[in-house]
């Protein structure tokens, strides 16, 4: 047999890669083709039993979020049923209370122990329901409806704990198939004494079983036997007995159940699965039921019923199986059009390389003028001719342009050396920078990643406040470096005319903003510090919170700050303008992202909370100098980042506050900022520590202390900042021989907490009104207690005698 010269064997390269493509993209397909057999059916199988089981997940969080509204709705109410007991008709009131405030309950009631109240009979239990849009509440036990004996009342009274009844139709009570979830109640002597209840109707479980049907396109069928399925997916729910408790064939729901079909079949697998649903296990079995079937099922945690869904085989993989044959064909319509594409097309492709080959060996030998060979087509084959023509006439080029380009570096980097150096004339460079000042001693030093950078930071003294700023350019190298040159002199003009921080940030920012084609923007913080008063009022747009360290170095925190835009995003942005109160001996500790963010060889960064350790380590060596701290933080940052190469530019700059007069006040002052945040409380128990043991008190005037002065800060978070709004609460206190004295002030709505009448503590909880104990226990552990509205800030006043 003769074989047609295209498949005739040649030493030709284009035959040659002709075979070896079409030789492995047919092993590739063969591959192929076994994986897919091999693969398709188990991938189809595990992303259906992810989409089933998460499906059930889905449907047992909406369960479970149903049922807890009963749990805690009634959790919620057991103090008001406490409360009435000395009025038993009252609660009529608690349980249609329930109902009002829960639409998802149907029914409430409080079954007592038989003749808990003698003057109500036998049984006494206020029960509330709803009929339409009303709530109605009636006496539910009667000679006919004896409640001692059902489930609901019976279980939680023998487990001693809430519990969930299975699901049943109550004609008595709210006339509708429900489930009651059961709280016992008991006195304070741990005696059981009645059961608090809420009844949740079970209509919705249908409802969400028929959505959960909707979404697998199911079509709800009667299906006697174990299911006599019509190609369609349904689901259903079961309760810890068996018995069914929504399912797409209503008849069966309350009076099947889905253990006893299960063994009618000679099939075992159903009946593993119906032990596994009722033991509140996981997972999915398959069934041979008029064909190949899935089912997926999963417990609902808080009843201890079981929810499942049943799928045919062939829906599952109907679609995949379609889409492989259309793959296989696809491949083998690859597969010839490669092979014909490289017998024709690569063969004509390469006839003129061993030409190159030739004139390549002549270039490589310096005859950079070697004849090419004469090219006729238009395709790659042109082009590599007028490359090598290209390179040819180039190669002397490119050796004259080296000599010039060698020439224009050096002159670029000496040019880049004098920017540099006018860049950092522009920052205050001369330390100490107010030699003749006790108040204040500043340090501060800029490390550019390149040869210019973005960063800044300036200060000066006018009307005796230090005004001073640091910031952070987007981007690095020249761009950064001029538009941080424009930033320094606006805040020096600016700063000059302008006391307010807010102020100057957002004229700065608007000048900024103005024909910023760029899109170039700068993080930057702005404060002004009263030096006689040491009140510091400051503005952050988009910067880093400057870190506060004490005298002592033992407490270390950052500034809080406000989430501005940085300054040049957005013209006419309002800034928000803080306060805050810097103690003497505090070292205020600026700096850019480049010391937190910076980077050792494996890209672990140098972060916040190292800089804290590193902060209170250089202090705890003595290192109280601005100069020297922010010596030991480059030596912390540089051993850190090792031999990585710095990845952006490092502003530090350092305020010692020490002012002359304090040593002349008759008492140390101290002082605290917490934003309106219940969780930050912790930092309010360590201030008033440090202050107890400065003053040398005793633990319990401390624990005192402690507690009275978080009760006041809270009811100043709680009231004065309603509704979760933003805000700071300011702590000051004076310590002197004879008193200790603290300032509360806040800047949110007016509340005078000393006008609260006080709790009288001889009535019992359920006669005493709700609040007033706060109050009343700062009054009973503090001497001196004030209030006043002062410039829109509440402040109260707290003292307790030392001597």
């Amino acid at each position: 047999m003769k074989l047609p010269a295209i498949f005739k064997p040649s030493h030709s390269l284009a035959a040659k890669l002709t075979l070896w493509v079409t030789a492995t993209m047919l092993v590739i397909f063969v591959v192929i083709t076994l994986f897919i057999y091999k693969t398709t059916a188990d991938g189809i199988f595990f992303e259906a039993n992810a989409r089933y089981m998460g499906l059930l997940d889905k449907n047992n969080e909406h369960v479970n979020a149903t049922l807890k509204t009963a749990e805690v709705a009634v959790a919620n109410s057991v103090p008001l049923v406490e409360e009435s007991l000395s009025q038993p008709d009252r609660l009529y009131d608690v349980v249609e209370r329930v109902l009002a405030l829960n639409p998802d309950i149907v029914g409430s009631a409080v079954a007592f122990e038989p003749g808990y109240f003698i003057e109500k009979g036998l049984q006494f239990s206020p029960y509330a329901y709803r009929e339409g849009d009303s709530i109605m509440s009636k006496q539910l036990g009667t000679a006919d409806y004896d409640y001692h004996q059902m489930e609901w009342y019976v279980a939680p009274k023998q487990l001693a704990a809430p519990y969930w009844s299975e699901p049943y139709f109550d004609a008595n009570g709210g006339n509708t198939m429900m489930t009651t979830y059961s709280q016992p109640l008991f006195n304070s002597r741990g005696e059981f004494y009645a059961v608090f209840t809420a009844d949740i109707a079970l209509e919705w479980l249908s409802r969400m079983m028929r959505q959960t049907d909707s979404i697998n396109g199911a079509a709800y069928a009667n299906m006697p036997g174990r299911g006599n399925t019509t190609g369609s997916a349904y689901s259903f729910i079961i309760g810890r007995s068996g018995t069914f408790i929504a399912h797409p064939n209503r008849e069966r729901v309350l009076n099947e159940s889905f253990i006893t079909r299960c063994q009618q079949t000679p099939d075992t697998l159903d009946d593993r699965i119906g032990r596994e649903m009722t033991a509140g296990l996981r997972g999915n079995g398959h069934l041979d039921v008029q064909g190949d079937t899935s089912v997926y099922y999963a417990p609902i945690e808080r009843t201890g019923w079981s929810m499942a869904i049943v799928v045919p085989d062939h829906e599952i993989v109907g679609s995949a199986q379609h889409v492989g044959l259309m793959v296989i064909g696809l491949m083998l319509l690859g597969l010839l059009i490669v092979f014909l594409v490289c017998h024709f097309a690569i063969g004509r492709m390469t006839k003129p390389l061993t030409r190159f080959a030739a004139s390549a060996d002549e270039i490589a030998q310096g005859n950079f003028e070697a004849p090419l060979p004469a090219v006729d087509t238009r395709d790659e084959m042109r082009h590599l001719h007028d490359s090598f023509l290209t390179m040819q006439q180039s190669l002397n080029e490119q050796i004259r342009e080296t000599v010039r380009v060698t020439e224009q570096k050096g002159r670029i980097e000496s040019e880049l050396h004098i920017a540099r150096a006018i860049q950092m004339a522009m920052l205050p460079k001369i330390f100490p920078p107010f030699p003749d000042l006790d108040e204040i001693a500043i340090y501060g030093q800029l490390t550019p990643a390149k040869a210019v950078g973005g960063d800044l930071y300036d200060f000066y003294i006018r009307d005796e406040k230090l005004f001073f700023c640091i910031g952070d350019v987007s981007g690095k190298g020249v761009p950064a470096s001029l538009v941080m040159a424009v930033t320094r002199s606006l805040f020096r003009t600016i700063s000059a005319h302008v006391s307010s921080p807010e102020l100057i940030v957002s004229q700065l920012s608007n000048t900024i903003a103005e024909d910023n084609e760029a899109n170039m923007f700068v993080t930057l913080f702005v404060g002004v510090l009263d030096l006689s008063s040491g009140i510091m009022h400051y503005c952050n747009a988009g910067h880093d919170a400057p870190l506060l360290i004490s005298k002592n170095g033992r407490r270390v925190g950052l500034l809080p700050v406000d989430s501005n835009l940085p300054a040049g995003v957005m013209p006419g942005w309002q800034f928000s303008r803080q306060e805050t109160t810097i103690d003497s001996g505090t070292t205020i500790f600026l700096y850019t992202d480049g010391l937190t963010e910076a980077e050792d060889a494996s890209h672990g960064q140098f972060g916040e909370q190292r800089l804290f350790d590193k902060a209170q380590a250089a202090m705890a060596a003595g290192c109280h100098t601005p100069a020297k701290l922010v010596e030991q933080m480059t030596e912390a940052v540089h051993a850190f980042v090792g031999n990585a190469e710095q990845s952006d530019d490092l502003t530090m700059m350092a305020i010692l506050y020490t002012p002359s007069h304090t040593d002349d006040r008759p008492g140390i002052r101290h002082s605290l900022t917490l934003p309106n945040d219940v969780t930050t409380i912790s930092q309010l128990h360590e201030y008033i520590d440090n202050i107890a043991q400065d003053a040398g008190l005793d633990k319990s005037m401390a624990m005192s202390l402690d507690l009275a002065i978080e009760e006041a800060v809270v009811n100043v978070m709680k009231y004065a900042y309603p509704h979760d709004s933003k805000g700071t609460v300011n702590i000051v206190t004076m310590v002197d021989d004879e008193w200790l004295s603290f300032v509360i002030s806040d800047s949110g709505m007016p509340f005078d907490p000393t006008a609260a009448e006080l709790a009288d503590i001889t009535l019992t909880a359920s006669e005493r009104p709700i609040g007033g104990l706060g109050i009343f226990l700062v009054r009973q552990l503090m001497d001196v207690v004030g209030y006043e509205r002062k410039d829109g800030k509440n402040i109260l006043t707290v003292k307790k005698k030392l001597r």
